[in-house]
């Protein structure tokens, strides 16, 4: 190196032609021999070094001793690195105070044995080479074409060494002896056993890339002091928990009194305060609304966005039965007194041409103020409906909701159904049915729901039905019977139009779609079923579709239902005209509710019937 201290051009070295295969371990190696043998020995290293592919990985065991354990691999990538052999001053371990001319001290290094001269470090190392500035050798000893890295977690380790049966796999089969493994043998004995030795898989984890989760705050939680003085955090985006009391038809008791974890109203803002003593107000001139009834009734917009927070503060809500999603003031329960049928609801399944109808009080904020960019809504407070949960049968239809209580039905036509000038002895029931019907015959409800159906369907075409059409409809009976139902609510094929036979057939189906018909006829329909399916196919000419279970609507998609009862329609009036005084004995067969359902547009019949 001093002979080249003066030359104006750097040294250059010959590289010996020696292969040489870099390895990089991820532990910290203070025995290189243990280092070795978690590369698998001599076996490993020749693998490395005479590869049967260029890029074939090298496997480490961090437990080599534990034949069952699972290794790390390691990636093999091409390098161009020259592997550089550095000799410094031999080190001989005694110590004089640095630019002094005082003896050394200490034990020389070379008179200790191997074992106890200490490993030195690089940090050591890199000091030596500043120590000995001109007076270390270099000496290359050959260029470093492959370098194998362990980027990989290592997999999970369950210890075995407590599992007989893994002792004895570990000791008779995976030495791959023979004569060790005739002598494994397994327990054939049959029946159950305590203490099962339960095997850990060959692997516990597939990837051994870690995931990059990039966590970070959510925006909206923020830092705040509590009552006691701890920083906490407060998520701003939190929904208010609403405690609404919300019963199914065959509660045993009304609630009477909000939930015992709602918030004292006292301790609630202004808004609130006012929206919940408006809706007492109503409360007080009738005991039960529609969400959609309340809405319309309070006059802000801040009002109408705090109903849903009011309500669990004045009343529960019915989720099931003829109440259904109807708000109910705290002690009236709807099922006591024939009194409280004018509050029943119904509903409709309503496809607009709009996608911003929902079901009534579905969407709470969605329908309380008028859409931003809409440049009329200049000031959202004066465009405030008022009236939309009232029914009058005209147009325009409001489509701010598919549920009216029979009280807020103002239709001339379907009030004198529910509501007639002059009731006939029995037209109220004198046990109220929970399950669907209420107070009220299912043939009354069948009729209520089959016109309003009709009346809807025509406002969305934006056309009024003439009530005249329904005339042969309102001359059904108020109740059906298990006996009546395929002859009362029939009509002549030979005096009456398709359409009033669509409806018969409709209103047949509504009967015995609903929820009190099954159960209270399941028996006589699974007989019914028997004996038609005896009699062959040739027999049933219509194939309706069974919608047993579905509790929101007994129909079927207004697609196949329209189709099918069309078909169905004509065949009876063939039967009719041929046969006379056909009882119409394909109607028991799985006929479902088609009387909720409403779309916009229907569907064109096919040409060919369906046999």
């Amino acid at each position: 190196m001093s002979e080249q201290h003066g030359s104006r051009t750097a040294p250059f070295y010959p590289i010996p032609p020696r292969r040489i295969v870099s390895v990089e371990h991820p532990a910290i190696v203070k025995n290189v021999d243990k280092a070795i043998d978690t590369l698998q020995g001599n076996t490993g290293i020749s693998k490395m070094l005479n590869p049967p592919k260029a890029d074939t990985p090298a496997y480490l065991y961090l437990r080599p001793e534990d034949a069952m354990s699972r290794p790390i691999q390691s990636t093999s990538l091409p390098s161009n690195n020259i592997l550089l052999k550095v000799t410094v001053p031999r080190r001989t371990g005694r110590k004089r105070k640095r630019g002094s001319d005082e003896p050394f001290t200490g034990v020389p290094v070379s008179t200790l044995g191997p074992e106890f001269q200490p490993r030195r470090s690089a940090r050591e190392l890199l000091r030596s080479l500043r120590d000995n500035a001109g007076k270390y050798q270099i000496e290359p000893v050959g260029l470093v074409n492959r370098t194998h890295v362990f980027r990989g977690m290592p997999d999970f380790v369950f210890s075995s060494t407590g599992s007989s049966f893994a002792n004895r796999f570990r000791e008779h089969i995976l030495p791959f002896d023979y004569e060790k493994m005739k002598q494994f043998n397994l327990d054939m004995a049959k029946g159950m056993s305590s203490n099962v030795d339960i095997i850990p898989p060959p692997s516990f984890s597939q990837g051994d890339i870690p995931f990059t989760y990039a966590y970070r705050q959510n925006q909206a939680v923020r830092q705040s002091i509590d009552a006691s003085g701890n920083i906490t955090t407060v998520n701003t985006q939190k929904p208010t928990k609403v405690l609404t009391h919300l019963v199914s038809y065959d509660v045993p008791e009304v609630p009477s009194k909000p939930n015992e974890n709602t918030p004292p109203l006292e301790t609630q803002d202004a808004t609130l305060r006012e929206t919940v003593a408006i809706i007492r107000e109503l409360f007080e001139k009738r005991p039960a609304w529609t969400r959609r009834g309340l809405r319309n009734n309070l006059r802000t917009i801040e009002q109408r966005y705090a109903l849903r927070l009011a309500i669990p503060y004045v009343g529960y809500i019915m989720r099931s039965g003829p109440w259904r999603d109807a708000i109910i003031k705290f002690g009236h329960d709807p099922r006591s007194s024939p009194d409280y049928r004018p509050y029943q609801t119904v509903m409709f399944r309503i496809l607009p041409r709009e996608a911003d109808v929902a079901r009534d009080g579905y969407a709470g904020r969605r329908h309380a103020v008028p859409r931003l960019n809409d440049p009329a809504a200049t000031d959202p407070s004066s465009d405030l409906k008022t009236d939309t949960h009232i029914f009058t049968g005209q147009l325009p239809l409001p489509l701010d909701g598919r549920m009216w209580m029979f009280c807020d039905i103002t239709d001339p036509l379907l009030r004198s159904i529910v509501f007639p000038a002059e009731e006939a002895l029995g037209f109220i029931r004198e046990t109220c049915d929970t399950v669907s019907d209420g107070w009220y015959g299912s043939g009354t409800l069948a009729k209520l729901k089959l016109i309003m159906r009709h009346k809807i369907l025509g406002l969305i075409e934006e056309r009024i039905p003439d009530d005249q059409d329904f005339s042969r409809i309102l001359s059904f009976p108020d109740y059906a019977t298990p006996e009546n139902v395929n002859t009362a609510f029939t009509l002549d094929a030979s005096v009456v139009s398709n359409k009033e036979l669509t409806m018969a057939t409709e209103i047949r189906a509504m009967i015995k779609g609903t929820p009190s018909w099954r159960e209270s006829n399941q028996g006589q329909q699974e007989q019914d079923a028997t004996a038609k399916r005896g009699k062959g196919a040739a027999g049933r000419r219509v194939q309706w579709r069974d919608t047993a279970g579905e509790d929101e609507s007994e129909g079927e998609e207004e697609a196949i239902e329209k189709q099918e009862i069309l078909e169905a329609a004509v065949d009876e009036a063939i039967e009719a005209a041929t046969a006379g005084g056909d009882d119409d004995r394909n109607d028991d067969l799985g006929e479902s509710d088609g009387g909720e359902d409403i779309e916009e547009s229907r569907p064109r019949r096919k040409s060919a019937s369906r046999r």
